[in-house]
């Protein structure tokens, strides 16, 4: 599973730095297809950010066609 960290420094949205770096992931292979991300609330826990902002970056993600959502599964 991934494990997301943010730059507060680095000028880009934290929303969108949690899409690159799922994109990255899957770029270098270290997530597959199928592989489970952090649930929002896991996220929320681990970097402190608002709820909305994790789901913007999945739902992007999603849109992208990178995710899919899987009900009682979270997001793969």
């Amino acid at each position: 599973m991934i494990d997301f960290h943010l730059d507060l420094r680095s000028g880009v949205s934290p929303y969108q730095q949690l899409v690159q770096q799922v994109q990255r992931a899957l770029r270098l292979g270290l997530l597959s297809v199928g592989d489970k991300l952090p649930t929002v609330k896991e996220v929320v826990a681990k970097l402190a950010i608002n709820p909305n902002t994790v789901l913007k970056a999945y739902r992007e993600l999603e849109h992208l066609g990178l995710v899919t959502p899987r009900p009682g599964w979270g997001r793969s």
